[in-house]
């Protein structure tokens, strides 16, 4: 059986149709996966951001507080803990469970030495002055031991978070440069 060149023209065509047609989706279907990706890398950098804002915050507010023995007026502190809760949900939504345990980690940090302080500032209540001296006052160096504690879990939220923004972590939690993912073609095998 020959082929006539209306036919052999036909099916040229609609191979060549079929192969664009296949080619477009493919490369649309990747555009889509890609652009959802960076969707969700954003709203995940901005969460970070703003979770790296509080952990700051809260650095701050423990610096002042042992500086001065003190606490500040916060007026807006009901403000402050609906936004913490929604640094948190945010995070669960958009974080990795890494970030969220040490997320966690530094909550219980820091409500562990302001517990600590609490019961330092209370003592007064009990006929005892409160003394900022580590070596006179047992509860001020609790509160020193449970400072350093909290400062060591911001800073390691910290670098949980460096780590996962500079890095790929893969299912085994190793982490490769970002760049490996872009240079695999060009590594020799």
């Amino acid at each position: 059986m020959q082929l006539t060149p209306v036919e052999a023209t036909l099916i040229g065509t609609t191979a060549g149709a079929l192969a664009s047609f296949s080619s477009t989706l493919l490369i649309q279907r990747a555009t889509l996966a890609r652009e959802r990706e960076n969707r969700i890398w954003e709203r995940r950098a901005t969460v970070y951001e703003d979770a790296l804002t509080s952990v700051n915050r809260g650095e701050r507010f423990r610096a002042g507080v042992l500086e001065t023995g003190e606490l500040p007026e916060v007026p807006a502190q009901r403000g402050r803990e609906v936004e913490a809760d929604l640094v948190l949900a945010r995070l669960r939504i958009y974080g990795s469970r890494r970030v969220v345990k040490a997320h966690l980690r530094t909550i219980a940090a820091m409500t562990q030495w302001i517990s600590s302080f609490a019961a330092w500032k209370e003592q007064a209540a009990h006929g005892r002055t409160p003394v900022r001296d580590p070596a006179q006052d047992p509860l001020w160096a609790a509160v020193l031991r449970e400072a350093e504690r909290a400062q060591s879990a911001d800073l390691a939220f910290v670098e949980i978070i460096q780590t996962e923004i500079q890095t790929d972590i893969q299912a085994d939690e190793t982490a490769q440069p970002l760049l490996s993912r872009l240079l695999w073609w060009r590594r020799p095998s």
